[in-house]
């Protein structure tokens, strides 16, 4: 029996704020709403939505859990929700920023990861940060994956992490690799020595970055799975879809058991 974790990254909302009247190309904006309109009672929708469609486990976005505005009273509030509603939280999902021209940010994002109890971060980052990053993940003892964004080959990941493999490894978000032009079944193969993570992801076309539900789009959604199967890979993968004209749940839900039975695989559950 194969073992993985299949969570929801809950980036999937960053339209929610607006009722859905948003796109990629508005992110920021849906995104600052997100933040504006936050409270204990909207997480706890957010939370009940998502255990409701049968997820047990999610990558928690900065949208949800602003760095600026944590403090430990908040965190202890947000874990508590997330516990009430059967969840565990395997990764925080942010922008670490430019922590060569701006450390206190990117600290800031280490703080809140470890009020928060998580041990992990999902965030792109340059070659020319990463001495820097490295440097916060040995302080704090929590490990970053580098995803790619504009990164068009998988040597670009591989150049970021360097030396700094037992902190800092890849996050395959395989719609951007997509995206790029660039098979993401292959980029998890070339990145198999050094991977922490896996963003689950389709897209509509090259050259467009448009999620669209697991299945529908350019993405080869199966030969991504065969080839983690094939790999042994035995950590995290966060089923993402941020569609900003609708709530992308059902279709999520609809991923989370299709990529079950793909995997024939026996989810972890953490206490």
């Amino acid at each position: 029996m194969f073992h993985l974790i299949i969570g929801f990254h809950t980036a999937n909302y960053f339209a929610r704020a607006t009722n859905y009247q948003a796109s990629m190309a508005t992110w920021a904006e849906a995104e600052r709403k997100v933040i504006e309109n936050f409270s204990l009672a909207e997480f706890d929708r957010i939370c009940r939505d998502i255990a409701a469609v049968g997820f047990q486990h999610i990558e928690l976005w900065m949208g949800h859990a602003f760095p600026k505005f944590m403090t430990p009273y908040l965190a202890d509030e947000l874990k508590s929700i997330w516990k009430k509603h059967g969840l565990y939280v395997y990764s925080y999902s942010c922008s670490l920023g430019d922590p060569v021209r701006y450390p206190k940010w990117a600290r800031l994002c280490f703080e809140t990861a470890e009020m928060l109890g998580i041990e992990m971060i999902t965030s792109g980052l340059s070659k020319e940060a990463a001495p820097v990053i490295y440097a916060m993940c040995t302080e704090y003892q929590i490990k970053v994956a580098v995803e790619n964004h504009p990164e068009k080959h998988p040597d670009e990941i591989k150049a970021v992490i360097g030396d700094y493999g037992d902190l800092m490894g890849a996050a395959v978000d395989t719609g951007w690799f997509s995206t790029q032009g660039f098979s993401a079944s292959d980029a998890i193969r070339e990145l198999q020595d050094v991977l922490f993570h896996i963003h689950l992801k389709d897209v509509s076309e090259v050259g467009e970055h448009n999620p669209v539900a697991l299945g529908s789009g350019i993405v080869d959604i199966e030969e991504c799975v065969k080839t983690l199967k094939e790999i042994g890979y035995n950590q995290a993968l966060s089923i993402e879809q941020e569609t900003g004209k609708y709530n992308p749940t059902k279709d999520c839900a609809i991923a989370l058991n299709r990529v079950g039975k793909m995997l024939n695989t026996q989810v972890k559950i953490q206490p």
